[in-house]
């Protein structure tokens, strides 16, 4: 049972009596990890400030947050382990930063542990009932939560996944991007006329989006939607570090990401910007060649993955940090730039651009538009330049999570009705 003592986990002035009982499934959730997993943990910790939640989670995670809790007993949060089916665990699925080869595995194994939460969620709340369920991570508008089989309101979201690529651009991203975008499109939009999906978006009492984008999708808007991005959760324990002169990419290497833009506008860039670039993934053999052909090689340090901590070390030393992404429905990785006082530049498109636009010191930040493929690398470039050049710059966190924390409870307590 949760401790019902006052604890610093908890919102100041809310006493144990008004904390409600929240049900929250998060496959993917867990302590210092980025990702997926980090904005499920930054979520269900934003949840513990005023509420006692109990949260469904995947196997992947359990060891650490196991750990996590032997660290900190006064925290309100549960987590019960809901294991994936056996036939789940044959499947070849490594849902990691450093493999993105078997997301197909992953995404079947994702939709029967669905199947099993909800059995477990319906054991848990016969025992003793929770006043609301919230779906926290993978909560995209195509696919259906398992909230909807409880018999529990539901809040559902933060919900992503309309965020596209403006058309305007495909032809800038070659033909292996173009095919991506349009299996991307495609698929997404089948998967969204399933039965389960639909009586997802209809039955979920309150629906917090990540977008607008996401809220069109939906069709028609409801007075109890609310817009609020899940990144604008992500909080970080940081170490303000001298910053150096280096530009740092950081991401997969596929056409979404947007890595060939970078280095586009790192050949318009001062001859003198350099580039670290930590990051893997089915573009690398391009990504290599496009270094050669654009004569990068003695100002490009490409590293690979990196782990967590020695990622975060060149992103607390950046003197900027390239997001080139084309549709990103928000990036925790910019949050994380953002938060450890990193100057940021952006490709103004989707979520990307208004959590970039959120930041209280515009200062340190500089957004790409749209458009042709050399407009965009000439962007870069300039931003590179302009960054690499500055005086000094103030190193302090550069967003402010406490609205979305206001935003998120109301929404919770809302949907409690």
């Amino acid at each position: 049972m949760a401790d019902r003592q006052p604890n610093p986990f908890r919102k100041a002035g809310v006493t144990p009596a008004e904390r409600p009982r929240v049900l929250v499934f998060a496959y993917a959730c867990e302590p210092g990890r980025g990702s997926e997993p980090g904005v499920g943990w930054s979520l269900v910790q934003s949840v513990a400030r005023f509420a006692d939640p109990v949260v469904l989670v995947g196997p992947e995670h359990i060891e650490a947050i196991r750990s996590w809790q032997a660290s900190n007993p006064g925290s309100p949060l549960e987590f019960e382990l809901v294991d994936e089916p056996k036939w789940a665990r044959r499947l070849p699925h490594e849902p990691t930063e450093k493999s993105k080869h078997h997301l197909i595995g992953y995404f079947l194994a994702y939709l029967g542990w669905q199947r099993r939460a909800v059995r477990v969620a319906r054991r848990l709340h016969a025992d003793r009932p929770f006043d609301v369920a919230h779906h926290v991570t993978y909560s995209v508008y195509w696919l259906p939560s398992p909230g909807r089989r409880v018999d529990i309101p539901l809040a559902w979201g933060p919900v992503g996944g309309a965020v596209t690529t403006p058309f305007s651009m495909w032809r800038s991203l070659g033909v292996t991007g173009v095919l991506s975008e349009l299996v991307d499109l495609v698929a997404v939009r089948l998967l969204s006329l399933a039965r389960s999906t639909r009586l997802t978006w209809r039955t979920a009492r309150v629906r917090i989006l990540q977008s607008e984008e996401t809220q069109r999708r939906l069709g028609r808007p409801r007075p109890s939607d609310v817009i609020l991005n899940h990144v604008l959760f992500t909080e970080v324990e940081r170490e303000a570090k001298p910053r150096q002169d280096f530009m740092l990419f950081l991401s997969s290497f596929e056409p979404r990401k947007g890595v060939r833009f970078a280095l586009h506008g790192l050949a318009k860039a001062d001859p003198a910007v350099r580039m670290v670039v930590v990051g893997d993934g089915p573009e690398r053999a391009a990504v290599e060649r496009l270094i050669e052909e654009l004569d990068l090689s003695d100002r490009v340090d490409l590293r690979g993955w990196l782990p967590y901590p020695e990622a975060m070390d060149l992103l607390d030393r950046a003197g900027a940090v390239v997001f080139a992404g084309v549709r990103e429905e928000g990036g925790t990785a910019l949050v994380e730039a953002m938060q450890r006082g990193a100057p940021v530049i952006v490709f103004g498109n989707g979520g990307a651009k208004a959590v970039a636009e959120s930041a209280i010191d515009p200062a340190r930040v500089r957004l790409v538009e749209p458009g042709s493929r050399e407009s965009i690398a000439r962007g870069f470039g300039e931003a590179m330049t302009h960054f690499h050049s500055a005086g000094p710059l103030a190193n302090t966190p550069n967003l402010d999570t406490a609205a979305a924390h206001e935003a998120l409870e109301k929404a919770i307590r809302g949907a409690m009705g």
